[in-house]
């Protein structure tokens, strides 16, 4: 009797874990629409926020002269009023994720390693010849690809030192290869999908 009971009890502790790890990020195939104020509720699929919130670009203009991120987020209330949302984590508009980064990132791939790019207009330097004025078109925006680490929420610039240093430590044998790959450094993202496709959260 004690013995099924425990047997019993041990299988419902199973189930309620695995029904809390399918609704984290990772397990989920449901994205969860709402805005995310914390990496922990990005990382279980659990919004803290809903309602009527839409991304909205910024123009290049604003990004170049005021240093303005790309995009934003805002609030329209039932009155059609747009209130700019200032503090959040990330964003899912029910297909898409987002990592708030100089305003609003997609997220391309969610694994161990959940992985997006930022893209930024910088300001020109001014010219002394013309009295400090910049007449030359807008620069084209600055690419640079980052990696979220699902398990502890750190970020990282996709670099070769963090790689080596901090990304593929974990796996011995995928870090190997990568020292031995004459390619590794514009190879850094296929890295970063082999180690996903290698390696599961330990929650």
């Amino acid at each position: 009797m004690k013995q099924s009971l425990f047997i019993f009890l041990l299988l419902g502790a199973i189930n309620n874990a695995f029904a809390q790890i399918g609704h984290t990020i990772y397990d989920t195939h449901q994205y969860n629409k709402g805005l995310y104020k914390s990496f922990e509720e990005f990382r279980n699929n659990e919004p803290s926020e809903t309602g009527n919130i839409v991304i909205k670009g910024k123009t290049t203009a604003a990004q170049f002269y005021l240093l303005s991120p790309a995009t934003e987020l805002v609030a329209v209330g039932n009155d059609g009023k747009e209130h700019k949302i200032k503090k959040y984590w990330g964003y899912c508009d029910g297909t898409n994720l987002y990592v708030r980064d100089n305003g609003l990132q997609k997220i391309e791939e969610v694994g161990y390693y959940c992985l997006y790019q930022v893209r930024a207009i910088t300001a020109s330097t001014p010219n002394a010849a013309t009295g400090g004025m910049v007449f030359s078109n807008t620069p084209p925006a600055v690419v640079s690809k980052k990696v979220i680490n699902l398990v502890t929420g750190n970020f990282y610039d996709l670099t070769l030192y963090n790689m080596k240093k901090f990304i593929l430590p974990q796996d011995s044998a995928l870090i190997r290869e990568f020292y031995q790959d004459p390619r590794n450094k514009e190879r850094l993202v296929y890295y970063i999908q082999k180690f996903n496709q290698r390696n599961t959260p330990n929650w």
